[in-house]
Protein backbone atom coordinates (compact mmCIF):
# COMPACT_ATOMS: atom_id res chain seq x y z
CA UNK A 1 0.00 0.00 0.00
CA UNK A 2 1.30 3.42 -0.89
CA UNK A 3 0.95 6.59 1.14
CA UNK A 4 0.55 10.18 -0.06
CA UNK A 5 -0.04 13.61 1.48
CA UNK A 6 -3.62 14.32 2.47
CA UNK A 7 -5.56 16.53 0.09
CA UNK A 8 -8.47 18.85 0.88
CA UNK A 9 -10.99 16.04 0.43
CA UNK A 10 -9.24 13.77 2.93
CA UNK A 11 -8.94 16.58 5.46
CA UNK A 12 -12.64 17.35 5.08
CA UNK A 13 -13.53 13.68 5.43
CA UNK A 14 -11.36 13.36 8.54
CA UNK A 15 -13.12 16.30 10.21
CA UNK A 16 -16.52 14.91 9.19
CA UNK A 17 -15.57 11.55 10.68
CA UNK A 18 -14.49 13.28 13.88
CA UNK A 19 -17.76 15.21 14.09
CA UNK A 20 -19.77 12.02 13.56
CA UNK A 21 -17.83 10.09 16.22
CA UNK A 22 -18.11 12.87 18.78
CA UNK A 23 -21.80 13.35 17.96
CA UNK A 24 -22.41 9.65 18.52
CA UNK A 25 -20.84 9.96 21.97
CA UNK A 26 -22.67 13.20 22.77
CA UNK A 27 -25.98 11.58 21.83
CA UNK A 28 -25.43 8.78 24.35
CA UNK A 29 -28.61 9.61 26.33
CA UNK A 30 -30.67 9.46 23.13
CA UNK A 31 -29.18 6.09 22.13
CA UNK A 32 -29.91 4.67 25.58
CA UNK A 33 -33.50 5.95 25.48
CA UNK A 34 -34.20 4.79 21.91
CA UNK A 35 -32.67 1.30 22.12
CA UNK A 36 -35.62 -0.37 23.91
CA UNK A 37 -37.90 0.83 21.10
CA UNK A 38 -35.93 -0.98 18.40
CA UNK A 39 -37.38 -4.25 17.08
CA UNK A 40 -35.74 -7.59 17.70
CA UNK A 41 -33.81 -9.30 14.91
CA UNK A 42 -36.48 -10.86 12.66
CA UNK A 43 -34.28 -13.82 11.63
CA UNK A 44 -33.35 -14.68 15.20
CA UNK A 45 -36.92 -14.16 16.38
CA UNK A 46 -38.42 -16.44 13.70
CA UNK A 47 -35.78 -19.16 13.40
CA UNK A 48 -33.67 -18.96 16.54
CA UNK A 49 -30.59 -18.54 14.31
CA UNK A 50 -28.79 -15.23 14.79
CA UNK A 51 -27.97 -13.11 11.76
CA UNK A 52 -24.34 -11.96 11.31
CA UNK A 53 -25.17 -8.63 12.98
CA UNK A 54 -27.20 -9.98 15.91
CA UNK A 55 -26.17 -8.41 19.18
CA UNK A 56 -24.79 -5.25 17.55
CA UNK A 57 -27.30 -2.97 19.27
CA UNK A 58 -26.71 -4.58 22.65
CA UNK A 59 -22.94 -4.47 22.07
CA UNK A 60 -23.18 -0.75 21.27
CA UNK A 61 -25.20 -0.17 24.42
CA UNK A 62 -22.64 -2.12 26.45
CA UNK A 63 -19.91 0.11 25.01
CA UNK A 64 -21.94 3.19 25.97
CA UNK A 65 -21.96 1.78 29.51
CA UNK A 66 -18.16 1.23 29.27
CA UNK A 67 -18.62 -2.57 29.47
CA UNK A 68 -15.99 -3.67 26.96
CA UNK A 69 -16.01 -7.36 27.88
CA UNK A 70 -19.81 -7.50 27.78
CA UNK A 71 -19.81 -5.83 24.36
CA UNK A 72 -17.20 -8.26 23.03
CA UNK A 73 -19.26 -11.20 24.26
CA UNK A 74 -22.37 -9.91 22.47
CA UNK A 75 -20.78 -9.21 19.07
CA UNK A 76 -16.98 -9.02 18.80
CA UNK A 77 -16.85 -7.61 15.26
CA UNK A 78 -19.44 -4.89 15.93
CA UNK A 79 -17.61 -3.97 19.13
CA UNK A 80 -14.27 -3.62 17.35
CA UNK A 81 -15.94 -1.62 14.57
CA UNK A 82 -17.52 0.73 17.12
CA UNK A 83 -14.23 1.26 18.91
CA UNK A 84 -12.42 1.83 15.60
CA UNK A 85 -15.10 4.33 14.55
CA UNK A 86 -14.67 6.44 17.69
CA UNK A 87 -10.88 6.19 17.91
CA UNK A 88 -10.52 6.87 14.19
CA UNK A 89 -12.90 9.79 14.47
CA UNK A 90 -10.73 11.31 17.17
CA UNK A 91 -7.42 10.45 15.53
CA UNK A 92 -8.08 11.20 11.86
CA UNK A 93 -8.54 14.98 12.17
CA UNK A 94 -5.44 15.24 14.34
CA UNK A 95 -3.45 13.05 11.94
CA UNK A 96 -4.22 15.07 8.82
CA UNK A 97 -3.94 18.40 10.67
CA UNK A 98 -0.34 17.59 11.54
CA UNK A 99 0.47 16.54 7.96
CA UNK A 100 0.14 12.78 8.31
CA UNK A 101 -0.04 10.86 5.04
CA UNK A 102 -3.10 8.93 3.91
CA UNK A 103 -3.12 5.50 2.27
CA UNK A 104 -3.93 4.97 -1.38
CA UNK A 105 -6.30 2.04 -1.53
CA UNK A 106 -6.36 -0.16 -4.61
CA UNK A 107 -9.41 -0.15 -6.88
CA UNK A 108 -9.76 -3.87 -6.18
CA UNK A 109 -8.59 -5.33 -2.88
CA UNK A 110 -6.17 -8.29 -3.04
CA UNK A 111 -7.70 -11.75 -2.68
CA UNK A 112 -6.10 -12.34 0.73
CA UNK A 113 -7.70 -9.13 2.05
CA UNK A 114 -11.14 -10.04 0.75
CA UNK A 115 -10.83 -13.57 2.17
CA UNK A 116 -9.66 -12.16 5.50
CA UNK A 117 -12.69 -9.87 5.76
CA UNK A 118 -15.02 -12.72 4.80
CA UNK A 119 -13.29 -14.98 7.33
CA UNK A 120 -13.71 -12.39 10.10
CA UNK A 121 -17.42 -12.06 9.31
CA UNK A 122 -17.86 -15.84 9.28
CA UNK A 123 -15.93 -16.32 12.54
CA UNK A 124 -18.01 -13.59 14.15
CA UNK A 125 -21.20 -15.30 12.96
CA UNK A 126 -20.03 -18.68 14.30
CA UNK A 127 -19.39 -16.96 17.64
CA UNK A 128 -22.94 -15.58 17.59
CA UNK A 129 -24.48 -18.96 16.71
CA UNK A 130 -22.61 -20.66 19.55
CA UNK A 131 -22.96 -17.93 22.18
CA UNK A 132 -26.36 -16.28 21.67
CA UNK A 133 -29.33 -17.96 23.36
Amino acid sequence: MRWRPAGPEERQLAWLWGAAALSALALRPLWLAAAPLLPACPLHHLTGIPCPTCGSTRAGLALLHADLLGALALNPLATLAGIAFVLGGVGAPLWVSFGGPVPEFPARWPLWTRLGVLGAILLNWVWLVVELP
